[in-house]
């Protein structure tokens, strides 16, 4: 996700609920996602941001295994 703050709710209208979150159809709050059009109940919260480990580089090894 990217620091921006989030655009207004694409669907003209006057009946806006809950944050607004950028969907495939565009920015839209919680009365006009897609999952509230299909009249689908509010999705469960997910496990939230996934961080990833990334090993540090061997370039920086010599030939016997240590470092600098």
């Amino acid at each position: 996700m990217t620091g921006r703050a989030p655009e207004p709710c694409d669907t003209p209208s006057d009946d806006h609920d809950g944050p607004v979150r950028f969907y495939v159809v565009g920015w839209r709050c919680d009365a006009h996602s897609p999952w509230a059009l299909r009249g689908l109940p509010r999705p469960a919260p997910g496990p939230g941001p996934i961080y990833t480990y990334r090993a540090p580089s061997a370039d920086h090894h010599h030939e016997n295994g240590q470092t600098t």
